[in-house]
């Protein structure tokens, strides 16, 4: 009897590690099962012919009814420990919970995984990054509307910009691009387009109207509708002249952005990476810390982050990630600097680490102050 195997019950809509598994972008839940003799899954009706049509080949395809007609998950996975002669099972740390006291209460062993259930995934293949420049195709083409949107737009007496005889606001802005996204068959969710003073939170959508002379942060993250890989980039312009603080800070970060790309290559260690950006910005005068308000400011997050069929995956480039990089890993490198008197400045890329450099998908040009 095989002592441990590996299981999932997830949607590949959902799960990240499911969706790897078994290549099946599905709304409902279902059986992914890898023992040291078979990768299987296993699907109800609703998914059995799409399943085998659309997964990946090298995978086993049962219906639940091979297993137990109308049955629970718990029944079914019972009777497939008992046919493929499992006692253990090893699941992720996101297994659901009452699954796992049932299958325990019927003499089946689940334990979790402490690290990543699927390790692989963060070392992509050629087919992978093939997705995610799609993805970037998509990006980039809906960056370039935002940018242009606010190329066309003229001030008012008051600063305000006015986009084909309207109040132009980040709310109108984010819209414009996730319907460019749609078209492309790309899902956008909490786009940000955040200008002034909201700027100077990273993770601050935007709301209100967008004024001249200030930063808009605009990051862009949307996952494709056909193989669930992300792409993910951040340009901040400002209409007409930035203040001398403002401009001076966006050559900075990208400085940093560009000085970081340097060092990433096949093993690299990320804070190392993250510590090379950060020398540029404090070189320049934009240190990090708290103020008496309790207020960041500064380059407070991390340098970057994996991206593939997650926004935000391993590897991650920051202070304390001390794992070196294999080759092979889509990162972004986005430095930036908030604060909290005039705002934030973030400029984002995503490579790919080689053996001795990396590649930049990114193809979206640097543009800051627009006419």
């Amino acid at each position: 009897m095989q002592k441990k195997a590996k299981l999932l019950v997830a949607s590949g809509e959902k799960s990240a590690d499911m969706l790897y598994a078994s290549g099946l972008f599905t709304p409902d839940d279902f059986i992914y099962f890898e023992t040291e003799s078979e990768k299987a899954v296993i699907l109800s009706p609703l998914e059995y012919d799409r399943g085998r049509a659309e997964g990946h080949r090298h995978l086993n395809y049962y219906a639940n009814s091979d297993f137990g007609h109308n049955s629970s998950f718990a029944v079914l996975i019972e009777n497939m420990s008992k046919a493929k002669n499992i006692s253990d099972w090893i699941v992720p740390g996101d297994f659901p919970l009452l699954l796992a006291d049932e299958l325990r209460s019927r003499k089946i062993n689940v334990t979790p995984c402490r690290e990543l259930f699927f390790p692989q995934r963060e070392y992509k293949s050629d087919a992978e990054i093939a997705q995610v420049e799609l993805a970037m195709r998509a990006t980039e083409k809906a960056m370039r509307h935002a940018k242009q949107m606010i190329c066309d737009s003229v001030v008012d007496k008051d600063g305000s910009l006015i986009y084909n005889g309207e109040y132009l606001t980040s709310e109108m802005l984010r819209n414009e691009i996730d319907i460019t996204l749609l078209k492309q068959q790309a899902n956008a969710l909490n786009t940000i387009a955040a200008s002034g003073l909201q700027s100077a939170q990273p993770h601050n959508m935007g709301s209100g109207i967008i004024k001249a002379h200030t930063p808009i942060v605009i990051d862009i993250f949307p996952r494709l509708q056909t193989s669930g890989y992300f792409g993910d980039m951040t340009r901040t312009y400002v209409k007409h002249e930035a203040p001398a603080i403002v401009k001076k800070a966006f050559n900075a970060v990208v400085c940093a952005r560009d000085e970081a790309k340097k060092f990433i290559r096949k093993g690299a260690v990320p804070s190392d990476i993250f510590n090379a950006a950060d020398k540029v910005l404090v070189s320049e005068g934009f240190t990090t810390g708290r103020n008496a308000d309790g207020k960041n400011y500064g380059f407070f997050h991390s340098l970057g982050h994996g991206v593939g069929l997650e926004i935000h995956e391993a590897p991650r480039l920051g202070p304390k990630s001390m794992i070196p990089l294999k080759g092979g890993e889509i990162v972004t490198v986005e430095p930036g600097v908030y604060y909290p008197e005039w705002g934030g400045i973030r400029m984002e890329d995503i490579v790919v680490a080689g053996e001795k450099s990396c590649r930049t998908i990114t193809q979206m040009d640097d543009d800051f102050e627009l006419d």
